[in-house]
Protein backbone atom coordinates (compact mmCIF):
# COMPACT_ATOMS: atom_id res chain seq x y z
CA UNK A 1 0.00 0.00 0.00
CA UNK A 2 2.70 2.45 0.50
CA UNK A 3 4.35 1.75 -2.31
CA UNK A 4 1.28 2.86 -4.19
CA UNK A 5 1.03 6.10 -2.82
CA UNK A 6 4.60 6.78 -3.28
CA UNK A 7 4.62 6.46 -6.59
CA UNK A 8 1.41 8.55 -6.68
CA UNK A 9 3.57 10.96 -5.36
CA UNK A 10 6.44 10.74 -7.74
CA UNK A 11 3.48 11.02 -10.51
CA UNK A 12 1.87 13.88 -8.92
CA UNK A 13 5.06 15.84 -8.97
CA UNK A 14 6.19 14.90 -12.47
CA UNK A 15 2.94 16.16 -13.85
CA UNK A 16 3.57 19.46 -11.73
CA UNK A 17 6.96 19.86 -13.24
CA UNK A 18 5.44 19.73 -16.54
CA UNK A 19 2.50 22.08 -16.39
CA UNK A 20 5.55 24.40 -14.71
CA UNK A 21 7.58 24.43 -17.81
CA UNK A 22 6.10 23.25 -20.49
CA UNK A 23 6.73 26.01 -23.09
CA UNK A 24 3.62 28.00 -24.39
CA UNK A 25 4.23 29.78 -27.71
CA UNK A 26 2.00 33.41 -29.04
CA UNK A 27 2.77 35.35 -31.64
CA UNK A 28 1.40 38.77 -32.89
CA UNK A 29 1.19 40.14 -36.23
CA UNK A 30 0.66 43.39 -36.65
CA UNK A 31 0.35 46.61 -39.26
CA UNK A 32 -0.35 49.54 -39.35
CA UNK A 33 -0.56 52.72 -41.94
CA UNK A 34 -1.78 56.17 -42.42
CA UNK A 35 -5.79 54.59 -42.79
CA UNK A 36 -5.46 52.57 -39.81
CA UNK A 37 -3.95 49.50 -37.96
CA UNK A 38 -4.91 45.79 -37.58
CA UNK A 39 -3.08 43.19 -35.03
CA UNK A 40 -4.23 39.33 -34.17
CA UNK A 41 -2.50 37.23 -31.09
CA UNK A 42 -2.16 33.80 -31.61
CA UNK A 43 -1.62 31.00 -28.91
CA UNK A 44 0.61 27.97 -30.76
CA UNK A 45 -1.78 28.33 -34.17
CA UNK A 46 -5.06 28.71 -33.06
CA UNK A 47 -6.18 32.64 -33.46
CA UNK A 48 -7.44 34.21 -29.77
CA UNK A 49 -8.01 37.99 -30.81
CA UNK A 50 -8.14 40.00 -33.39
CA UNK A 51 -8.88 43.81 -33.07
CA UNK A 52 -8.60 46.71 -35.80
CA UNK A 53 -8.37 50.76 -35.84
CA UNK A 54 -9.42 53.09 -38.99
CA UNK A 55 -8.34 56.40 -39.14
CA UNK A 56 -7.08 58.92 -41.72
CA UNK A 57 -8.61 59.46 -45.40
CA UNK A 58 -10.42 56.23 -46.88
CA UNK A 59 -9.83 55.15 -50.07
CA UNK A 60 -11.25 55.71 -53.42
CA UNK A 61 -13.78 52.34 -53.21
CA UNK A 62 -15.02 53.70 -49.70
CA UNK A 63 -15.71 56.89 -50.69
CA UNK A 64 -17.28 55.86 -53.85
CA UNK A 65 -19.31 53.35 -51.63
CA UNK A 66 -20.34 56.26 -49.23
CA UNK A 67 -21.11 58.60 -52.11
CA UNK A 68 -23.28 55.64 -53.47
CA UNK A 69 -25.02 55.44 -49.60
CA UNK A 70 -25.37 59.06 -49.74
CA UNK A 71 -27.70 59.42 -52.74
CA UNK A 72 -29.31 56.24 -51.86
CA UNK A 73 -30.47 58.34 -48.78
CA UNK A 74 -31.57 61.45 -50.62
CA UNK A 75 -33.45 59.97 -52.72
CA UNK A 76 -35.54 58.16 -49.93
CA UNK A 77 -35.60 61.72 -48.42
CA UNK A 78 -37.82 63.41 -51.82
CA UNK A 79 -39.43 60.10 -51.72
CA UNK A 80 -40.46 61.10 -47.87
CA UNK A 81 -41.06 64.91 -48.72
CA UNK A 82 -43.39 64.13 -51.84
CA UNK A 83 -45.51 61.64 -50.08
CA UNK A 84 -45.87 64.39 -47.02
CA UNK A 85 -46.93 66.89 -49.47
CA UNK A 86 -49.56 65.03 -50.37
CA UNK A 87 -53.09 65.70 -48.70
CA UNK A 88 -54.44 63.50 -46.60
CA UNK A 89 -58.14 62.90 -46.58
CA UNK A 90 -59.44 61.30 -43.26
CA UNK A 91 -63.68 60.20 -42.48
CA UNK A 92 -64.90 62.02 -39.48
CA UNK A 93 -68.32 61.63 -37.98
CA UNK A 94 -71.09 64.36 -38.16
CA UNK A 95 -71.02 66.95 -35.59
CA UNK A 96 -73.86 66.75 -32.81
CA UNK A 97 -75.79 69.93 -32.19
CA UNK A 98 -74.91 71.32 -28.71
CA UNK A 99 -77.99 71.27 -26.72
CA UNK A 100 -78.86 74.38 -24.01
CA UNK A 101 -79.33 73.75 -20.43
CA UNK A 102 -82.43 76.12 -19.18
CA UNK A 103 -81.63 78.20 -16.07
CA UNK A 104 -82.50 76.50 -12.72
CA UNK A 105 -85.40 78.93 -11.34
CA UNK A 106 -84.85 80.92 -8.34
CA UNK A 107 -87.43 79.97 -5.47
CA UNK A 108 -88.84 83.14 -3.48
CA UNK A 109 -86.65 83.77 0.16
CA UNK A 110 -89.36 83.56 3.02
CA UNK A 111 -90.27 86.77 4.92
CA UNK A 112 -88.44 87.52 7.82
CA UNK A 113 -91.50 87.27 10.34
CA UNK A 114 -91.86 83.79 9.41
CA UNK A 115 -88.65 82.56 9.67
CA UNK A 116 -88.73 83.81 13.40
CA UNK A 117 -92.04 81.76 13.67
CA UNK A 118 -90.51 78.92 12.44
CA UNK A 119 -87.19 79.00 14.75
CA UNK A 120 -89.48 79.70 17.91
CA UNK A 121 -91.08 76.21 16.94
CA UNK A 122 -88.16 74.19 15.98
CA UNK A 123 -86.64 75.38 19.10
CA UNK A 124 -85.75 72.58 22.08
CA UNK A 125 -87.54 72.85 25.43
CA UNK A 126 -84.73 73.53 28.07
CA UNK A 127 -83.43 70.41 30.53
CA UNK A 128 -82.80 69.98 33.52
CA UNK A 129 -79.47 70.77 34.62
CA UNK A 130 -78.06 68.25 37.53
CA UNK A 131 -75.61 69.03 40.31
CA UNK A 132 -71.78 68.73 39.75
CA UNK A 133 -69.90 65.95 40.78
CA UNK A 134 -67.42 66.42 43.82
CA UNK A 135 -63.65 66.71 42.12
CA UNK A 136 -61.58 63.77 41.88
CA UNK A 137 -58.34 64.58 42.62
CA UNK A 138 -55.74 63.29 40.11
CA UNK A 139 -53.06 60.27 40.99
CA UNK A 140 -50.42 61.34 42.12
CA UNK A 141 -47.19 60.38 40.03
CA UNK A 142 -43.67 60.25 40.82
CA UNK A 143 -41.84 63.00 39.39
CA UNK A 144 -39.11 62.10 37.37
CA UNK A 145 -35.81 63.72 37.36
CA UNK A 146 -34.78 65.94 34.12
CA UNK A 147 -32.28 64.11 32.24
CA UNK A 148 -29.26 65.61 31.27
CA UNK A 149 -28.27 66.90 27.71
CA UNK A 150 -25.53 64.31 25.81
CA UNK A 151 -22.12 65.77 25.94
CA UNK A 152 -21.28 66.39 22.47
CA UNK A 153 -18.31 63.77 21.18
CA UNK A 154 -14.99 65.70 20.45
CA UNK A 155 -14.46 66.32 16.74
CA UNK A 156 -11.82 64.30 15.14
CA UNK A 157 -8.77 66.10 13.70
CA UNK A 158 -8.55 65.81 9.87
CA UNK A 159 -5.16 64.31 9.08
CA UNK A 160 -3.51 66.52 6.39
CA UNK A 161 -3.21 65.26 2.68
CA UNK A 162 -0.31 65.90 0.43
CA UNK A 163 -0.73 69.07 -2.23
CA UNK A 164 0.00 68.38 -5.70
CA UNK A 165 3.19 70.27 -5.22
CA UNK A 166 4.26 67.98 -2.29
CA UNK A 167 3.06 64.74 -4.09
CA UNK A 168 5.41 65.63 -7.78
CA UNK A 169 8.27 66.97 -5.53
CA UNK A 170 8.60 63.59 -3.35
CA UNK A 171 7.77 61.27 -6.76
CA UNK A 172 10.97 63.41 -8.55
CA UNK A 173 13.39 63.20 -6.09
CA UNK A 174 16.75 62.08 -7.77
CA UNK A 175 16.93 59.34 -5.41
CA UNK A 176 13.04 57.89 -5.59
CA UNK A 177 12.91 58.48 -9.39
CA UNK A 178 16.26 56.50 -10.20
CA UNK A 179 15.56 53.90 -8.39
CA UNK A 180 12.25 53.28 -10.26
CA UNK A 181 14.06 53.69 -13.09
CA UNK A 182 16.23 51.14 -12.86
CA UNK A 183 13.25 48.74 -11.41
CA UNK A 184 11.77 49.07 -15.03
CA UNK A 185 14.81 48.79 -16.69
CA UNK A 186 15.26 45.29 -14.65
CA UNK A 187 11.83 44.43 -15.31
CA UNK A 188 11.82 44.96 -19.08
CA UNK A 189 15.33 42.92 -19.44
CA UNK A 190 13.24 40.61 -17.42
CA UNK A 191 10.14 39.95 -19.92
CA UNK A 192 12.76 40.17 -23.36
CA UNK A 193 14.79 37.15 -21.56
CA UNK A 194 11.91 34.81 -19.61
CA UNK A 195 9.76 35.03 -22.60
CA UNK A 196 12.19 34.86 -25.29
CA UNK A 197 10.57 37.60 -27.90
CA UNK A 198 12.14 37.56 -31.00
CA UNK A 199 11.22 40.09 -34.10
CA UNK A 200 10.14 38.29 -37.38
CA UNK A 201 10.61 40.12 -40.94
CA UNK A 202 9.69 43.36 -39.56
CA UNK A 203 9.60 46.65 -41.51
CA UNK A 204 8.80 50.31 -42.00
CA UNK A 205 8.40 51.53 -45.52
CA UNK A 206 7.46 54.81 -47.10
CA UNK A 207 9.78 57.15 -45.01
CA UNK A 208 10.46 60.00 -46.89
CA UNK A 209 12.92 62.86 -46.03
CA UNK A 210 15.56 65.02 -48.35
CA UNK A 211 17.91 63.33 -50.28
CA UNK A 212 20.67 63.85 -47.80
CA UNK A 213 18.64 62.89 -44.68
CA UNK A 214 17.51 59.78 -46.27
CA UNK A 215 20.95 58.38 -47.02
CA UNK A 216 21.98 58.85 -43.27
CA UNK A 217 18.94 56.99 -42.22
CA UNK A 218 19.87 54.41 -44.72
CA UNK A 219 23.44 54.05 -43.39
CA UNK A 220 22.01 53.80 -39.68
CA UNK A 221 19.58 51.29 -40.85
CA UNK A 222 23.04 49.07 -41.63
CA UNK A 223 24.36 49.65 -38.58
CA UNK A 224 21.72 48.51 -36.40
CA UNK A 225 21.35 45.24 -38.10
CA UNK A 226 24.48 44.61 -35.34
CA UNK A 227 22.41 44.59 -32.67
CA UNK A 228 20.37 41.96 -31.00
CA UNK A 229 16.16 42.65 -31.40
CA UNK A 230 17.01 45.44 -34.14
CA UNK A 231 18.39 42.72 -36.39
CA UNK A 232 15.24 41.89 -37.81
CA UNK A 233 13.69 45.27 -38.62
CA UNK A 234 14.33 47.03 -41.76
CA UNK A 235 13.86 50.58 -42.19
CA UNK A 236 13.58 51.66 -45.85
CA UNK A 237 13.52 54.76 -47.27
CA UNK A 238 11.36 56.22 -50.23
CA UNK A 239 13.44 57.15 -52.85
CA UNK A 240 10.84 56.79 -55.47
CA UNK A 241 8.15 58.69 -53.49
CA UNK A 242 5.40 56.24 -54.37
CA UNK A 243 4.60 54.59 -51.28
CA UNK A 244 3.07 55.32 -48.16
CA UNK A 245 4.04 55.19 -44.14
CA UNK A 246 3.26 51.44 -43.43
CA UNK A 247 4.99 48.97 -41.07
CA UNK A 248 4.25 44.95 -40.56
CA UNK A 249 6.13 42.40 -38.78
CA UNK A 250 5.85 39.45 -35.95
CA UNK A 251 6.46 39.18 -32.66
CA UNK A 252 6.89 35.75 -31.18
CA UNK A 253 7.37 34.88 -27.72
CA UNK A 254 7.74 31.73 -25.87
CA UNK A 255 7.47 31.30 -22.08
CA UNK A 256 6.07 29.03 -19.30
CA UNK A 257 4.27 29.19 -15.91
CA UNK A 258 7.48 28.96 -13.63
CA UNK A 259 9.12 31.96 -15.47
CA UNK A 260 5.69 34.06 -15.09
CA UNK A 261 5.43 33.85 -11.67
CA UNK A 262 8.88 34.70 -10.85
CA UNK A 263 7.72 38.03 -12.72
CA UNK A 264 5.20 38.41 -10.67
CA UNK A 265 7.63 38.45 -7.31
CA UNK A 266 9.81 40.01 -8.53
CA UNK A 267 7.28 42.62 -9.67
CA UNK A 268 5.86 42.28 -6.35
CA UNK A 269 9.04 42.96 -4.70
CA UNK A 270 10.01 46.07 -6.70
CA UNK A 271 6.45 47.87 -5.93
CA UNK A 272 6.76 47.28 -2.15
CA UNK A 273 10.39 49.04 -2.20
CA UNK A 274 9.37 51.56 -4.32
CA UNK A 275 5.97 52.21 -1.90
CA UNK A 276 7.78 52.20 1.62
CA UNK A 277 10.29 54.59 0.12
CA UNK A 278 7.52 56.91 -0.84
CA UNK A 279 5.38 56.53 2.30
CA UNK A 280 8.31 57.33 4.98
CA UNK A 281 8.97 60.60 2.85
CA UNK A 282 5.60 61.11 3.00
CA UNK A 283 5.29 60.83 6.03
CA UNK A 284 8.07 63.00 7.01
CA UNK A 285 7.07 66.27 4.87
CA UNK A 286 3.58 65.92 6.86
CA UNK A 287 5.44 66.02 10.16
CA UNK A 288 7.84 68.73 9.16
CA UNK A 289 6.92 70.20 6.43
CA UNK A 290 9.70 70.09 4.55
CA UNK A 291 10.42 69.13 0.89
CA UNK A 292 13.65 67.43 -0.91
CA UNK A 293 15.45 70.10 -3.17
CA UNK A 294 15.02 69.56 -6.63
CA UNK A 295 17.51 70.97 -9.71
CA UNK A 296 15.69 73.60 -12.43
CA UNK A 297 14.96 70.62 -14.48
CA UNK A 298 12.93 69.01 -12.01
CA UNK A 299 11.38 72.09 -10.36
CA UNK A 300 9.98 72.52 -14.27
CA UNK A 301 9.07 69.55 -14.42
CA UNK A 302 6.71 69.81 -10.87
CA UNK A 303 5.83 73.36 -11.99
CA UNK A 304 3.92 71.69 -15.06
CA UNK A 305 2.45 69.25 -13.00
CA UNK A 306 0.30 71.26 -10.45
CA UNK A 307 -0.17 73.47 -13.43
CA UNK A 308 -2.97 71.00 -14.86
Amino acid sequence: MGGFFFWLVVILCALALLVLFFPFRFKVEFEAGERGSKARLFFFKKQLWQGEKKWGKKSPDEEKDGADYLDGDSADKDVEDSSAAEPEFVATAPVKPVEKMAAPEKKPEPAPEKEAETASEKAPEPETVSPPAEPVEPAQTPATPATSAPEPAPEKKEKRKLTDEEFWTIILTPDLDSRAFRYVKSLLSMIVRLFNLKFVNCYVEGIRMDYATMGYGAAVNAVLKGFPYLDAWDFRMDWCRDKDLYTQGTICARTNLCRVFFLLLATLIYAGILFLLFWRRRAHVLKTGELPELGFIRKKIVGWMTEE
